[in-house]
């Protein structure tokens, strides 16, 4: 704590009035200072008519920082104080944490263009925190005293101090002492003796707060409780000597939200961060994971390779945390950004069916897949981790360009679709030669396939017999397929599933074949559906082949069978597939057995044959098979039986391949 015979610690002279000052009418009220609810973070909390502040605390919020601004700053002069009274501490499970940093609590000012979550940590702010230390630009210095539930904390500023501006606190009454000089002039904070920016706010220092588990109370004026420093006069007063500057504010009809769409380490962030810096006066509030770890503020969290079981925990708070806040976003009038992929389309819809009254926007990072496996090894050597290869993959065998509302077929709610790099022609072509050459057990998922018209269709199918005669024969239902572009688990009744051109069997020892259904797709693509059904302990597996076209790319899946007595084994070997990140051609794969029914049944193997392809291993079966294969034979068939498979069933589609065919 500053000395009192130290000149900084005393409290200036009162201020004198300006002549040249216009007279306020005093019928007139002056406006009421408050927290101001468009400009705070979204976690946190504006109650007890304004002047109370708080922030969820629950779960993975524990740790994070919240920030909060008044409704009007200050400029152009004058000596203007504050006052913030710690009520209450939240009560938070927050392990492994010391008690001294679970609840905590920073006062002071910022510029109206600051980030609302970083004060005392930006350009343009200073912060005096409960553990005693004042801070600027993340620089802590050691000032006054510890404060928490119980206090308070009154800020003043002096702008009409020369040449340098001041700060300083008081605690409990008692001055601690200016706590910083700054330049408040054109070339400094330009608050004083500068011309107003674009942005109002930004010309102007703002009562501030950041709290982390703690219950506020503000003081702006004497009739909230502010018992001014000797020298300063309420902050509200800076509406009668007119150096008020109102801060942001929203119309929710007039507000939107902005979609990225893209792969990992495509460019969105980086977008995103220049879209915000860019256009200042919407106050975008960009929402995604890394926005919540920020908040979190733990030293040193997204530095490169520090990714051990802590940040694994925070992740999954953070993961927690968005999901939360994006429910909030949509009651909450302020303009969004959702930085996530994005590139689920029913995922995109779920999003966005809150955001009803809101503007809502596409942009679409698609650059070159040269250009993609560039930026994913520039953030490997910044961050030290890259997403799986399996989990990419999932997400290029899912990927689905967004459409405009006003576009034919489109069931998305977007106003605008931006394509930042490719074109959407080039877009779409270079994601569907990247779906095509992906993995063989990638599955693209269950109403995720294409709504674009020329580009992709969707039908209705069931998994069942062929022939009506042998379904009487099957006890129960039949089951449908759960993925878009394939054969899914099996479960009940009907479902919907891609196009294809082939059905395909599985009959094993004991077994006829129970096909699926397929139609052939107007656009001309030939999206091949395959899985390979395990049954009971003994049993011998065959892949389905593919009717293609000429001139493609082959794609192998690995199935090792089980020797039945006498009938020896097969094994068909695998090329793993180049994805966005993994050029390596000759990795070996085991693609995932499938399904979770088996449908044994007497009967002719003819009732099992699909009209335009038959797949199938009919181990002692004469029927005519249009696709090169090799039976053993084996003696009479077993009584039918339902026998559960173990594992979940993979598929993917293409627009051709080649079949393959090996021992």
């Amino acid at each position: 704590m500053a000395s009192p015979d130290d000149e900084s610690a005393q409290p200036p002279s009162k201020r004198p009035r300006r002549d040249a000052e216009p007279e306020v009418d005093a019928a007139e009220p002056s406006p009421r200072v408050v927290l101001n609810p468009a400009d705070c973070d979204l976690d946190f909390d504006v109650g007890g008519g304004g002047l109370r502040g708080s922030a969820l605390h629950e779960g993975g919020f524990a740790y994070c920082w919240s920030g909060a601004r008044a409704t009007v700053g200050a400029r152009g002069g004058g000596r203007y104080c504050f006052g913030c009274r710690i009520v209450a501490e939240q009560p938070v499970e927050m392990d492994p944490t010391t008690s001294g940093e679970r609840h905590l609590c920073r006062i002071g000012v910022s510029r109206g263009d600051d980030p609302v979550g970083a004060l005392g940590e930006s350009q343009h702010s200073f912060g005096f925190g409960g553990t005693g230390k004042f801070s600027h630009q993340r620089r802590f210095v050691n000032y006054g005293v510890k404060f928490g539930v119980g206090d308070t904390v009154v800020c003043a500023v002096d702008l009409d101090s020369k040449p340098m501006a001041s700060i300083g606190f008081a605690r409990n009454g008692e001055w601690l002492g200016i706590a910083r000089h700054f330049d408040a002039g054109e070339k400094g904070l330009g608050l004083v003796d500068a011309p107003l920016r674009p942005m109002r706010w930004g010309s102007a220092l703002f009562p501030h707060v950041l709290l982390k588990n703690v219950i506020v109370e503000m003081q702006f004026s004497r009739e909230d409780g502010l018992l001014p420093v000797d020298g300063y006069e309420p902050w509200a007063s800076a509406f009668s000597q007119r150096n008020s500057v109102f801060g942001p504010s929203f119309e929710q009809n007039k507000c939107e939200v902005m979609m990225m769409v893209g792969l990992p380490a495509s460019g969105k962030s980086t977008w995103a961060e220049k879209w915000v810096k860019e256009h200042q006066e919407k106050r975008y509030i960009l929402l995604g994971t890394n926005l919540v770890l920020e908040q979190m503020k733990v030293p040193g969290l997204l530095r490169k390779n520090n990714y051990g079981e802590r940040f694994e925990r925070l992740m999954d708070y953070a993961t927690w945390i968005f999901n939360k806040l994006l429910t909030r976003a949509a009651n909450t009038p302020r303009n969004f950004i959702i930085d996530q992929t994005n590139v689920y389309k029913n995922a995109r819809i779920r999003k966005l069916r809150p955001f009803a009254n809101y503007r809502k926007t596409a942009v679409v990072m698609f650059p070159t897949p040269s250009e993609l496996k560039s930026r994913a090894a520039k953030r490997f050597n910044e961050m030290g981790k890259e997403i799986p290869a399996e989990a990419v993959n999932e997400m290029t065998a899912n990927f689905v360009l967004p459409l405009s509302k006003d576009m034919p077929h489109s069931k998305e709610p977007f106003d605008e679709v931006i394509f930042t790099e490719l074109s959407r022609d080039e877009a779409q072509r270079t994601l569907d030669d990247m779906q095509r050459v992906l993995p063989r057990n990638v599955t693209p998922s269950y109403g995720n396939s294409g709504n674009q018209k020329h580009y992709s269709s969707t039908y209705a199918g069931t998994a069942a017999p062929l022939d009506p005669s042998a379904r009487s024969s099957m006890p129960g239902f039949y089951p449908p397929t759960a993925n878009s572009y394939g054969v899914g688990d099996l479960r009940s009744s009907a479902a919907t599933f891609s196009t294809g051109v082939h059905t395909e069997g599985n009959t094993t020892h004991g077994q006829t074949p129970c096909s699926v259904r397929s139609f052939r797709s107007p656009t001309g693509n030939q999206h091949g559906i395959h899985s390979s059904y395990p049954s009971a302990p003994n049993q011998y597996q065959m892949p389905s082949s593919y009717l293609s076209n000429s001139n493609q790319y082959e794609v192998r899946a690995s199935y090792r069978s089980t020797p039945l007595p006498g009938y020896g084994q097969s094994t068909y070997a695998s090329r793993r597939n180049p994805s966005p990140y993994n050029s390596e051609m000759h990795q070996g794969i085991q693609a995932p057995m499938s399904s979770r029914n088996l449908y044994r049944a007497p009967g002719s193997a003819e009732a099992y044959v699909a009209p335009c392809y038959a797949a199938g291993n009919l181990i002692g079966r004469p029927h005519q098979v249009l696709s090169p294969s090799t039976f053993p034979a084996h003696g009479p068939q077993p009584a039918a039986q339902w026998v559960p498979n173990q594992g979940s069933s993979r598929s993917w589609s293409s627009d051709s391949y080649r079949p393959y065919y090996g021992q």
